[in-house]
């Protein structure tokens, strides 16, 4: 008899844990909401009971309010954070780790060939003098090893620095080009390094 008793606290205890579990995690991926100024989400939406307001009661309609995972984010709608869509491009869908963002509504990482540094950056791979891949440089990733200006994505191979990449610059210049960064990220002028795009 005891041992029985024993066994059902023990999972009893476990679903416990378990229930506590999730609801830490949702109570954390707000924090993930860094690039959209997302407020903490209300406790209350799991169920439970919590004295916070919801963060709607102070936002506009439409405001991103909070992270619902897989990058689905919450919107405000009539002063309730109740809209479930898909999260802003660039949205840093991991706190703490850059190149976690939402590049057309899906999570991926922004160190690869198809997004480098920011979504919508290609490197190119086929139909060039030599495949391009996306490296670290000066801290940034960026697309090196282009050979000629129409090679890369934005019009400009710099050979300034080694590896050659492709520059978010106007070649003649270096300075950034006004748009050439897919939006909503911005180039940023390297200080005694290469040009980057960025969300920051």
């Amino acid at each position: 008899m005891w041992t029985t008793r024993r066994k059902v606290g023990v999972v009893a205890a476990t679903i416990t844990l378990t229930g506590c579990s999730l609801l830490v995690h949702f109570n954390d991926a707000p924090d993930s909401c860094a690039d959209g100024g997302c407020p903490d989400a209300p406790a209350s939406r799991d169920g439970g009971t919590d004295s916070q307001p919801d963060p709607c009661i102070a936002l506009a309609d439409g405001a991103l309010c909070g992270y619902a995972g897989g990058c689905q984010c919450q919107y405000c709608n009539g002063g309730v954070c109740s809209d479930t869509k898909a999260c802003p491009q660039g949205f840093n869908w991991e706190a703490g780790v850059d190149i976690a963002r939402c590049c057309n509504g899906l999570p991926v990482l922004t160190n690869t060939n198809a997004n480098c540094g920011v979504c919508g950056i290609e490197c190119a791979t086929a139909g060039v003098t030599s495949a391009q891949d996306c490296e670290l440089l000066s801290g940034h990733y960026q697309c090196v090893d282009c050979a000629a200006n129409n090679e890369c994505w934005s019009g400009c191979c710099a050979i300034d620095t080694t590896p050659y990449h492709c520059s978010e610059s106007d070649c003649n210049t270096g300075a950034c080009v006004a748009g050439l960064c897919p939006a909503p990220s911005t180039c940023v002028a390297g200080a005694s390094a290469p040009n980057y795009c960025t969300y920051d």
